[in-house]
């Protein structure tokens, strides 16, 4: 235990506030499948007070691509998204702090793609907006 924190002291003096910790997942190659047989949590950052930040989880069966959760200070979900390669990929849902969804939406390689949907903080649905295949709005 006192070797783990030893490394953990290093590190946050590395990220002043932060602490970062990281699990490497093996594989190679890509998949373009939606569907997921299992995730392995790849990162975690904390804040020094110990509350999570974000988390980072990786697919074994597709290692390019990772689902990013980042939290509200109170530790509840703020946003979830996926991304492949380094860009957004898939599904991406905001949330007010009281839990409730926000905004929700596909992304392709960074751009908005087809509805999204907007809510108020009470839930209900406020608008819905339509985007084309290179992310600009559709009338």
């Amino acid at each position: 235990m006192s070797g783990e924190r030893t490394s953990i002291n290093k590190y946050s003096t590395l990220l002043p506030g932060f602490l970062l910790l990281l699990l490497v997942v093996n594989g190679s190659g890509c998949m373009a499948a939606e569907e997921h047989k299992s995730e392995l949590l790849r990162q975690v950052m904390r804040e020094e007070n110990g509350h999570i930040r974000w988390k980072v989880y990786g697919f074994t069966d597709d290692p390019c691509k990772e689902r990013v959760e980042i939290y509200y200070e109170n530790g509840t979900l703020k946003e979830v998204y996926y991304r492949k390669a380094g860009r957004m990929e898939g599904v991406r849902t905001v949330f007010f702090d009281n839990g409730k969804p926000s905004e929700t939406g596909h992304w392709h390689e960074d751009n908005r793609v087809g509805e999204f949907r907007y809510y108020r903080r009470d839930g209900a649905l406020e608008c819905v907006q339509y985007f084309g295949l290179i992310g600009e709005s559709v009338e």
